[in-house]
């Protein structure tokens, strides 16, 4: 007795030294969860309560410490590199994809996140400028920035600065674009004058070479002659420890950038990379966002995301979306991207009605409809409740919950979050409170790393940079809120059993299981099928819980074969093959 007391205790501190280390280390999570899942898998042995009132007030004090806001200095790499500046910016890979923007991107570039950049936005005479900045994340040049004039809407000109990220998590070398059209206000103006100690005509010199670059212009401007600008320029360089005109646009970009931050700042958070969201407004005032894929006047499909939202692809599987005729309109789920969260109802029964609302907006009934993980939880209940609205179903993946004791079968991370919903919603609220924290500071590959890192081949798509961008973007869609779609998705699927109601279900039901994720077994693909009379199963060999990407042709198929008329046949052969 006394043994098992003293590595209770053990583990007790290894718990509550990690939850403190991974306020600021990302390292201390893994070690977290590590100590989590020894501590419950040791009180189920015992079957005794794993949570006593002395570690209950020990982690309690974190979650305090938390509430007191402790000071978060952001890591995510890209998104500083983004955030630096409110006019137009993007980071590129070094294959050329844009893997991050802010929010003035995407109109100016006319780009979308994980599209290939191509050079259309810069101007002729600038490309050799930008390739040699670019060429360095191949190992091509030594070149690590440059000024470049690109063409925005419309064709107008502006200048950018083109440099090189050498990325301390990736070690690789991506490209930053960003614009320099940003407005010179007086704030900048004081600050070169404090700083630097430049006269007002020297201030106003930098203005113009901001404005213009070009110093024939800035000499007409001044009302003087080319050499005399170039004796002033000398001595702003030596005021401002720059060496060259480029450095000095730098440092004047960053200026620009950092006062008007200072006067509209804003989080950067879930942005739509298709273009497409309309947001709704509920009955209460809330707000109920979706998006859509495919052919604008196809035959609809409604999509229902689990974590991460799938109708993040690449354009041309957007584009064989739209070649089999079908819209996939896709919901953002209560707390998720821009819908506004529950308010205090119960997660689930919030969920429903959004569908149900989403429907009646849009006057669809009777059509095909998918979700993957937690989101088949809103569709097949929403079935159950509407049986007017769908004709078949399709879901991806099986809830962590169904069958009883399925979750023992997941892998180290997943099965420590569903031991601790399960066992107290203040400790999984604390530890989700954390895990999002270290999202802000590292950024989206956290998230990713500990989702998806478990199995290989899901980690080689994590890993992969033609992938990158597009789980990041819909990384945020999971984050843009704050931890709380994380948690009450997990909590939700921990305490309802779909089994409860898909007997109810009087449509086709389909489950593709991703063979290399899910750990399931023939009993659990039994009690799938027995849930319905209408269920079947099929188990998707090559694939992980990312197997949209994995195998996007197999996805394709599937979402022909859910819209076709015979769709219980196609199942049923296929649930035997």
């Amino acid at each position: 007795m006394t043994d098992d007391y003293e590595q209770n205790r053990a583990v007790d501190l290894e718990i509550v030294s990690a939850s403190w280390r991974s306020l600021n280390e990302a390292t201390s999570y893994d070690r977290l969860l590590a100590s989590w899942d020894r501590k419950l898998a040791a009180a189920e042995e015992r079957s005794a309560n794993p949570l006593d009132d002395a570690l209950f007030a020990q982690l309690t004090g974190i979650s305090e410490r938390l509430d007191d806001h402790l000071e978060l200095r952001t890591q995510d790499e890209f998104a500083e590199a983004v955030g630096v500046s409110t006019a137009p910016a993007m980071v590129l890979s070094p294959e050329g994809r844009v893997v991050t923007f802010n929010q003035a991107a995407r109109a100016f570039f006319g780009m979308e996140q994980g599209s290939m950049a191509g050079r259309a936005w810069l101007r002729e005479d600038s490309r050799a400028d930008f390739e040699a900045v670019f060429r360095a994340g191949v190992g091509g040049t030594n070149t690590d920035y440059a000024i470049v004039r690109i063409l925005g809407p419309e064709g107008r000109e502006s200048l950018a600065e083109v440099a090189a990220l050498h990325s301390r998590s990736r070690n690789r070398i991506y490209t930053v674009v960003r614009s320099l059209e940003l407005d010179w206000s007086v704030d900048v103006g004081q600050s070169l004058a404090k700083a630097f100690g430049l006269t007002a005509a020297e201030v106003d010199i930098c203005r113009l070479v901001f404005r213009h670059s070009d110093l024939d212009r800035v000499a007409s401007a001044r009302q003087t002659q080319r050499e005399t600008i170039r004796t002033q320029l000398k001595r702003i360089f030596a005021k401002t420890e720059t060496r060259s005109q480029p450095e000095l646009m730098r440092l004047l970009g960053l200026l620009c950038s950092r006062a008007e931050s200072l006067r509209e700042r804003s989080a950067l958070g879930w942005s739509d990379p298709l273009g497409n969201e309309t947001i709704l407004r509920r009955s209460d005032g809330r707000r109920l966002a979706y998006t859509w894929t495919g052919a604008e006047e196809g035959e609809p499909v409604l999509f229902l995301h689990g974590e991460l939202p799938y109708f993040v692809q690449h354009e041309h599987i957007r584009q064989r979306i739209a070649e089999t005729g079908l819209k996939l309109i896709c919901m953002s789920t209560p707390g998720h991207g821009h819908s506004d969260p529950p308010d205090g109802r119960d997660q689930l029964d919030d969920g429903c009605d959004a569908v149900i609302a989403l429907c009646d907006h849009l006057g669809l009934r009777g059509i095909p409809a998918l979700a993957s993980y937690s989101g088949q939880l809103y569709l097949t209940r929403t079935a159950a409740r509407r049986p007017d609205l769908f004709r078949s179903l399709l879901c991806i993946g099986l809830p962590w919950n169904m069958p009883q004791g399925r979750w023992r079968k997941l892998t180290l991370n997943q099965r420590t979050f569903a031991r601790i919903a399960r066992l107290s919603p203040a400790v999984f609220e604390l530890v989700c409170r954390i895990g999002f924290r270290l999202v802000q500071r590292e950024g989206p590959d956290f998230y990713l790393h500990r989702s998806f890192g478990e199995a290989e081949i899901d980690r080689r798509i994590v890993m992969d940079p033609e992938f990158q961008p597009l789980l990041r973007i819909a990384c945020r869609h999971l984050t843009s809120q704050g931890h709380s779609a994380f948690m009450r998705e997990q909590l939700m699927v921990g305490t309802n059993d779909p089994t409860t109601w898909l007997s109810q279900v009087q449509v086709p039901l389909h489950w593709v299981i991703p063979a290399e994720a899910e750990n399931v077994d023939a009993e659990d693909c039994a009690a799938a099928r027995a849930s319905s009379p209408r269920a079947t199963l099929e188990v998707v060999e090559g694939a992980g819980e990312l197997f949209p990407y994995q195998r996007p042709g197999f996805f394709l198929r599937l979402l022909e074969d859910l819209a076709a008329q015979d769709v219980a046949e196609i199942w049923q052969r296929r649930g035997r093959a």
